[in-house]
């Protein structure tokens, strides 16, 4: 029997929801029972435009992308996810997307090695430093 979410999604119909804001495509860690969104995008993610690069293959090209209704189940979307709204139950609770990591920033090397971080996104997001912005929010301003 299909979860709640695999009942609830219409693909042709929720995808619609989505602003790109491409934090979904963001790496995600536990902090104690929080999911919290990284400052690393996956390696498909454009982080210029927001869009995945490899949209109709992701979930064959790379097995940690989730689906929609995957992602609700383990909490992977914000609380300002439009799926989250349409089709979260009640007692969902959302990624953070608020966490200070300049206080995480020495254990910099450690989290991108424990979530398999390529060495260019690595770099690219050292080099902007602790103090700078997610890059899905810069991303969102080029948009708009």
């Amino acid at each position: 029997m299909a979860s709640w979410s695999e009942q609830k999604w219409e693909p042709s119909r929720h995808e619609l929801l989505c602003r790109h804001c491409g934090k979904c495509c963001y790496k995600k860690i536990f902090i104690g029972r929080t999911v919290c969104i990284t400052l690393f995008p996956c390696k498909y993610l454009d982080v210029h435009t927001n869009l995945c690069t490899i949209y109709e293959r992701r979930h064959e090209v790379n097995p940690f992308c989730l689906s929609v209704p995957e992602g609700l189940r383990v909490s992977a979307f914000p609380a300002d996810c439009p799926y989250v709204a349409a089709l979260a139950p009640q007692s969902y609770v959302a990624a953070r997307d608020d966490w200070d990591w300049k206080s995480e920033w020495h254990d910099f090397d450690e989290l991108a090695d424990d979530l398999g971080v390529t060495p260019d996104i690595r770099e690219m997001v050292r080099a902007r430093g602790p103090e700078a912005p997610p890059l899905y929010l810069e991303a969102g301003r080029e948009r708009t």
